[in-house]
């Protein structure tokens, strides 16, 4: 409850024993209050997906670094000594020594080619009906490769947020990548990148900041490092591992040790994932999501 006395507002707010009294100014109190309202809450899903071989059929770090010699290679000690951040900057270094040109990088990075069928199941995702799904990156490549990819395939619009390494060419052409954080809690991730952490956080900031529900949560990958935020995931979420690849591999080997509470659909190309989402998903089951099944029996 609240009284005005005058220019001002008494606040009574609420403690955990009884109610305190604060004088504010009525128009700052006002404010604050208009600020506050709650939102109507609103139920989505959100789907994340992991972006090198699960979005793009390769590792975008790899195709960069085979843009050198091979004899030029950084030696692998760099990764068992510094770490995998390290080692790539290393092949940046020696890169810009040879003269690869931001430009060359960047068409690189654009040739790159989809996971068959991932294309059209993010455009399919995105245009379902009731426009009812969020989309997000949660990805240890980095900003420059994910977003010069997506531009090229006109998939820039599609997501929320994309969570990864900043990255930024210098003056001189020289590519530089920092870490997206720094954790040393979770065993299953690399200590620049913990996907679990990053997929908790989204979620609990769309709750609070939006008023927004993820009725479901589906996360696409196909790696070691998309263990930690499926097994993040509810009852009735879904986890979506690459068939054949790390996730899926230690998902079979020990799921009875794990505490595994999502479904999980695997699949091989984007045209047989859609297919098995749009069973689950009357908004996703039109034409388009019926050609799917013709393509799909072709891969």
């Amino acid at each position: 409850a609240d009284v005005t006395v005058g220019n001002q507002l008494l606040v009574f707010t609420p403690t955990a024993l009884a109610f305190r009294v604060r004088l504010l100014p009525l128009a700052i109190t006002r404010s604050i209050m208009d600020s506050c309202k709650m939102l109507p809450r609103v139920s989505r899903r959100l789907v994340a997906f992991d972006f090198d071989c699960t979005v793009v059929d390769d590792n975008t770090d790899t195709v960069v670094r085979d843009l050198l010699p091979v004899d030029n290679f950084p030696s692998e000690t760099i990764t068992q000594k510094e770490g995998w951040q390290e080692y790539m900057a290393e092949v940046f270094r020696r890169l810009h020594k040879q003269s690869i040109s931001p430009q060359t990088i960047r068409d690189k990075i654009r040739c790159i080619p989809e996971v068959p069928g991932f294309v059209r199941l993010l455009k399919r995702l995105h245009q379902a009906q009731e426009n009812k799904y969020d989309f997000v990156i949660i990805s240890d490549s980095n900003t420059i490769f994910i977003s010069e990819w997506l531009e090229a395939h006109g998939l820039a619009n599609c997501f929320e947020n994309i969570f990864t390494n900043p990255a930024h060419f210098d003056n001189d052409g020289l590519l530089h990548v920092q870490p997206y954080h720094h954790q040393t809690d979770c065993k299953l991730s690399a200590a620049n990148l913990c996907k679990g952490k990053i997929l908790e956080h989204f979620v609990a900031k769309r709750n609070l900041r939006d008023n927004t529900h993820y009725e479901c949560i589906i996360y696409v990958g196909d790696g070691h490092n998309d263990l930690c935020p499926v097994l993040k995931l509810r009852q009735g979420d879904i986890a979506c591992p690459r068939q054949d690849y790390a996730l899926d591999k230690k998902i079979t080997a020990h799921r009875n040790k794990m505490n595994l509470r999502a479904d999980v659909i695997k699949w091989k190309s984007g045209f047989e994932l859609l297919k098995q989402l749009a069973e689950r998903d009357a908004a996703l089951n039109d034409t388009d999501a019926g050609k799917t099944s013709t393509e799909s029996t072709k891969q």
